[in-house]
């Protein structure tokens, strides 16, 4: 993707680079699911189904995706760690089709997953982060914009009713929360605070003023859009992210605004403990109850069968389907359809097992890594921007599931960044090789000698 790096402002070109980058980061986030809805209905439960329309897009995602991967492999033919491990953990997702309790769903959305992992791969070796960020927040802002339009011309799919469908009939002034064009509410949390954190990069690595007012624009957008999805989980990753960067501006400043901005963070990180330890006031300011809308209800009997297939899990992505009856005898015990476990390291365990969640374990641990690094050289904005990832992913982790599911902004702005991180602390390692290469070179060059006529 072509940019103008003099003005900070960007030209898209009609090449299959471009396209395909495009069409991959909205399909992604789901930025197309509206069109299932609209030509076929609500589906049941508020979540989507198979349907031709949707195998027609997930077909189109895998072209793209093959497409940005060839551009990767024809430019070079080395696979890095990094791409290894993304690739070992997909593979570790279709090899649980093996043991799994419901095969052919594992089949499916493991190989999905496999083209996505080789989406980001192309997509990350062949976009700079700030081409990067940049179209995320362009797709992100477009799936805001199309939720407004959506809320105006048809408000009755756009708005969603609150978690609990008893407590709206016994107080019907309860406010809806907006969906949007995604099936649920807290997939457009999700969406736009993940916006709000590529809009954020944008502003933090400098542009025109031009640039600038856009991205300040776009940024009021996702906030506005993360308050009316009344996504707790969102809200809290949307306001981590502004107050750590904060913090982050008043640091790099020095002097006695590096002191306040330590201060306040120092205070910042008590109050956040002291809501960890004591959540109550924060779950009533949030109107949520204390089951978390029956999340800590759902948590022991995920635990419970965790235990039974410790090692290797029930296969990925195959647990919660119909076709499983466990998973059914959770649904009648609890009285509401379960479609995950609502919690990102509980969904690993019952997956893939120990031996699945250590991979991913391990894989995100080298992601922080990385990004530290990224802090000491010309690319800290970057691993800045991937460390705020890795703290949203996290917060997010305790009541949702993550990096789990390939069609989430999390996800991809997880892996994009994260190869993005290791490609450039390879280019500090090769320049600092040649950079003691060419040293060698001139101690070893034999001394001038003076001559004498």
């Amino acid at each position: 993707m072509s940019s103008i790096r003099r003005s900070g402002t960007y030209a898209f070109r009609w090449n299959y680079t471009d396209l395909a980058s495009a069409f991959f980061v909205l399909h992604t986030v789901g930025a197309f699911g509206i069109l299932s809805r609209l030509y076929y209905g609500e589906f049941q439960d508020g979540g989507a189904t198979t349907t031709a329309l949707a195998a027609a897009l997930n077909l189109g995602s895998v072209v793209a995706c093959l497409a940005l991967f060839w551009g990767r492999f024809r430019t070079t033919k080395n696979i890095s760690t990094g791409e290894l491990l993304a690739i070992s953990l997909v593979s570790l997702f279709l090899l649980s089709t093996a043991w799994s309790v419901d095969p052919w769903t594992t089949a499916r959305r493991g190989g999905l997953y496999v083209f996505f992992v080789l989406g980001v791969i192309g997509m990350a070796a062949r976009l700079t982060d700030r081409e990067f960020t940049g179209l995320m927040s362009a797709a992100c802002l477009l799936s805001a914009v199309a939720s407004l339009v959506l809320l105006a011309v048809y408000p009755s799919s756009a708005l969603a009713l609150p978690d609990s469908f008893d407590s709206f009939v016994a107080s019907p002034e309860v406010t809806l929360a907006l969906r949007g064009i995604f099936p649920q509410k807290n997939i457009l949390g999700q969406v736009v605070a993940a916006g709000a954190l590529a809009s954020m990069h944008l502003l933090r690595v400098g542009a025109s003023r031009q640039a600038r007012f856009w991205g300040v624009v776009s940024l009021i957008v996702f906030l506005v859009m993360v308050l009316a999805s009344r996504s707790s989980t969102s809200i809290s990753v949307t306001l981590y992210l502004c107050v750590v960067s904060f913090f982050i501006c008043l640091y790099r400043r020095g002097g006695l605004t590096r002191v306040l901005g330590t201060s306040l963070a120092v205070l910042s990180g008590a109050i956040a403990l002291a809501l960890a330890l004591f959540p109550d006031p924060l779950i009533e300011i949030l109107g949520k109850d204390a089951t978390l809308t029956g999340r800590t209800e759902l948590w022991p009997v995920v635990v419970d069968n965790i235990y039974e297939r410790p090692v290797a899990g029930w296969g990925y992505y195959a647990f919660w389907g119909v076709a499983n009856p466990d998973a059914n005898v959770i649904f009648a015990r609890l009285g509401w359809r379960v479609a995950h476990a609502h919690n990102g390291l509980l969904e690993m365990l019952l997956e893939v097992g120990v031996l699945g969640t250590t991979l991913i374990s391990v894989i995100f641990l080298r992601s922080v890594w990385l990004a530290y690094r990224c802090l000491r050289t010309s690319a800290r904005e970057l691993g800045t921007s991937s460390l705020l990832c890795n703290g949203a992913i996290v917060i997010t982790g305790v009541t949702e599931w993550v990096l789990m599911d390939f069609a989430s902004a999390w996800t991809i702005l997880f892996f994009v960044f994260w190869l993005m991180c290791e490609r450039a602390m390879g280019a500090v390692r090769r320049q600092n090789y040649l950079t003691q290469r060419r040293g060698l070179v001139e101690r070893s060059r034999p001394e001038s000698r003076p001559s004498y006529s």
